[in-house]
């Protein structure tokens, strides 16, 4: 059992959680409850479908009202809120005064920067039930490829997971490198190594992350055999290239994405529509520049 800290001021020990709470089940209860006797006084705050899809979390099954009303019959919350943007966590801990963080043991380090506010707690999940494989039940799970291990592919991994209805369970690349061996054990994911078709028949999706001169080649042996794709930009090189893979993509009936980041940033579309209003006056020049640190010995910066 987790003990709370000493308190730095008079009053109810305040301790807040917060989640999505989609699909309620034990592992929702036990957590409250085991939240609720760290102090005196439990905030819940649940997230808005807006929020949940902002951070990737698309199949979201409950309606914010339906999860509200589960959250609070189990009695052990006194205060209920919502969590509607980034950022919010820390305004709520000096809102409310709060004297401990707590979350579940699958985020373990992620909200350490909590600490120069408050106390933070990861509380061990309750085994074998989550949302996830409750919705899992429900609907089916797109299994997806990644195909390149090099420096995006674990970024890719990683930021996966918080996706609701995909998962990530493999990878390919056609020689075994270090690259490949480095990404199979820091994602804890088996790679394929030889035959493409071979891994591609383990998935229903894939992402291209390889070299740009591979991508069109790639993306078309899995168009041909009906996969979903998404890949890293440029796609292809040509013009002719690019629709040919659009129209083999609408042939089969499957969706193909070329990954241009910014094309589909919230931020970036906001830009767009300032612009297009006039608000700022007529435009006569834009000037932009892109600039990153960079490993010396990464392929972008040996590339002829």
């Amino acid at each position: 059992m987790v003990k709370a800290r000493t308190k730095r001021k008079k009053g109810p020990v305040k301790v807040i959680t917060y989640g999505t709470f989609d699909l309620f089940h034990e592992g929702h209860r036990r957590i409250l409850e085991r939240a609720k006797a760290l102090g005196d006084y439990l905030i819940v705050g649940v997230t808005t479908d807006h929020f949940d899809e902002a951070r990737g979390k698309l199949n979201t099954v409950d309606s914010i009202v339906t999860r509200i009303e589960n959250v609070k019959a189990t009695g052990y919350a006194d205060e209920i809120i919502v969590e509607d943007h980034e950022g919010q966590k820390i305004e709520d801990i000096q809102k409310y005064g709060v004297d401990i963080f707590v979350e579940g043991s699958d985020w373990r380090g992620y909200f350490d920067y909590l600490k120069q506010y408050c106390q933070v707690e990861y509380l061990e999940r309750t085994p074998n039930i989550s949302s996830t494989q409750k919705r899992n039940d429900r609907l089916k799970i797109v299994t997806i490829g990644i195909v390149g291990t090099g420096r995006i592919a674990p970024r890719f991994f990683e930021e996966a997971r918080y996706v609701s209805g995909a998962q990530v369970v493999a990878a390919y690349n056609p020689t075994k490198d270090d690259t490949a061996d480095i990404f199979r054990v820091r994602c804890q994911c088996p790679v394929e190594t030889g035959e493409y078709m071979k891994f591609l028949s383990k998935v229903d999706a894939v992402y291209i992350a390889s070299p740009n001169e591979t991508h069109y080649d790639y993306t078309k042996r899995a168009l041909n055999v009906g996969k979903h794709v998404l890949c890293e930009k440029p796609m292809a090189f040509t013009v002719q290239e690019s629709e040919e893979l659009y129209d083999l993509a609408e042939k089969q009936g499957v969706v193909l994405l070329e990954g241009i980041r910014t094309a589909y940033l919230p931020g970036f579309q906001q830009l767009l529509n300032v612009a297009h209003s006039g608000v700022i006056g007529k435009i006569v020049d834009v000037e932009a520049a892109f600039t990153r640190l960079a490993d010396p010995k990464s392929r972008e910066m040996n590339d002829a």
